[in-house]
């Protein structure tokens, strides 16, 4: 039997011997990783990570243990490892951080030199290091650009070397695309060269921009002298840009370009507005501007109509029908992947779905309420959510977070463990549902 102590030992000596390791990430905050990093004269790298990100555990799987990786990082940053759901959630909305893993890279400051999303393999990682590592005082720092671009908008070249090290530095480039196709002489707007740059570029164009300007303007031009290829992708520009607009409202948590956004997305096709979609960008809105009476009033308004649209006995119809269907194509073919949506029409696709709906809806308003009458409301409908099913894990949920709201603890602990022992093990975010009981318990 190996002696613990021996490998511990061992563990302990690793740095001294020579011996391969990865990534030292320290459990120490970030306040307390900046002090260090002044103290030893290094930089903070943070691993933003979620527990259900397949990306992230990858990254922890394949890069960090590298030893190329941990000798670099380990001599010339403190780095820190923070689930942005959990202990890291006030440090991720610090930085802004909406995507997983982000790798965000800090002077000794909490200023931030480089930061990017997404798995890295090693090269990668390693050189996205010694950027950080070099841009610290370089005139062409993250700081110095973000400082110098608003008085630098009709210089032409600055602009163009702004775009270019901004994306390396992982960071939005659409404000610094607009800027430059506004003052840039390199291109005809019309011509075949444009277009290229807007296909390439059309999701950093942003609705009532430039880019978009150029492209309405020049369309019927463009599609005349466009290739196969650019034919194709052309009509689908508009929504490039209407998604990279969303996502650039959400990234820099902008509620004037989220408003723009919110229009422009009434004013496609009927068919192409999905009213889930649309209620999903409104609550963002005015999650932004800290406008609870109209998060309340919205999600209200909607849950209130879903409730009078709703047919239990149609849902119920459906369902069996689903179930039905999917058992059928099993029997005569038992595939595994059959099988995994024949358990699912079990519990009922279409409850399911609108069960999970209601529940995250609910809890969103749950969080603002202040008086007896949106308690009130909140209780209605998770009425109704049982009524829907009767036993389900989502009404429990909910349940369970408005007992507690109203000092009933017990009862909150309770049903959150059944919602647990019930929630579909598929859900990627079911391991959250596990944290938030650990801290149920904790307030208890």
């Amino acid at each position: 039997m190996i002696n613990k102590k021996i490998v511990l030992l061992i563990l302990s000596l690793m740095p001294f011997l020579g011996i391969a390791q990865g990534i030292n990430f320290e459990h120490i905050t970030l306040d307390e990783a900046l002090t260090k990093a002044k103290a030893e004269n290094k930089l903070v790298f943070i691993d933003f990570y979620t527990v259900w990100c397949g990306p992230c555990k990858k990254m922890a799987r394949e890069i960090f243990p590298l030893s190329t990786v941990g000798e670099l990082y380990n001599n010339n940053f403190i780095n820190l490892k923070l689930d942005a759901e959990k202990e890291g959630e006030a440090v991720a909305k610090q930085y802004n951080v909406t995507g997983y893993p982000t790798l965000l890279y800090l002077d000794a400051e909490g200023k931030v030199l480089l930061e990017d999303t997404a798995f890295k393999h090693e090269d990668t990682f390693i050189e996205m290091a010694n950027r950080a590592i070099n841009s610290q005082n370089s005139k062409y720092s993250l700081e110095n650009l973000k400082n110098e671009f608003p008085s630098r908008l009709n210089d032409e070249q600055f602009l163009k070397m702004y775009i270019r090290k901004m994306d390396e530095f992982g960071q939005d480039i659409s404000k610094g695309v607009d800027a430059w196709l506004k003052v840039q002489t390199e291109m005809n707007e019309s011509s075949p060269e444009m277009l290229k740059y807007l296909l390439k570029n059309s999701r950093n164009i942003l609705i009532g921009g430039k880019g978009e300007q150029i492209l309405e303007e020049n369309y019927d031009t463009y599609m005349k002298q466009a290739s196969s290829f650019e034919a194709r992708m052309l009509p689908r520009i508009k929504t490039q840009i209407l998604n990279g607009t969303l996502d650039t409202a959400v990234r820099n948590k902008d509620a004037e370009l989220m408003k723009v956004y919110i229009e422009a997305y009434k004013q496609q096709p009927k068919n192409r507005i999905k009213k889930d979609d649309l209620l999903d960008a409104e609550l963002i809105y005015y999650e932004m501007l800290d406008d609870d009476t109209s998060y309340k009033t919205i999600t209200a308004n909607y849950i209130n109509n879903l409730i009078d649209q709703t047919s239990i006995e149609e849902i119920k119809t459906a369902d069996e029908k689903s179930y039905s269907m999917y058992k059928k194509a099993y029997d005569n073919d038992p595939k595994l992947a059959r099988e995994r949506m024949l358990n699912a029409s079990k519990e009922g696709l279409k409850a399911s779905k609108l069960l999970k709906e209601l529940n995250e809806l609910s809890k969103g308003y749950l969080e603002k309420s202040t008086s007896k009458k949106e308690l009130k409301a909140i209780g209605k409908w998770i009425k109704f959510g049982y009524k829907v099913k009767e036993d389900n894990c989502f009404m429990d949920d909910l349940q369970a977070e408005f007992f507690f709201r109203k000092g009933k603890t017990q009862k909150a602990l309770e049903l959150k463990e059944r919602a647990i022992k019930n929630w579909p093990k598929t859900d990627k975010k079911f391991v959250n549902k596990e944290y938030e009981l650990q801290q149920l318990k904790k307030s208890i």
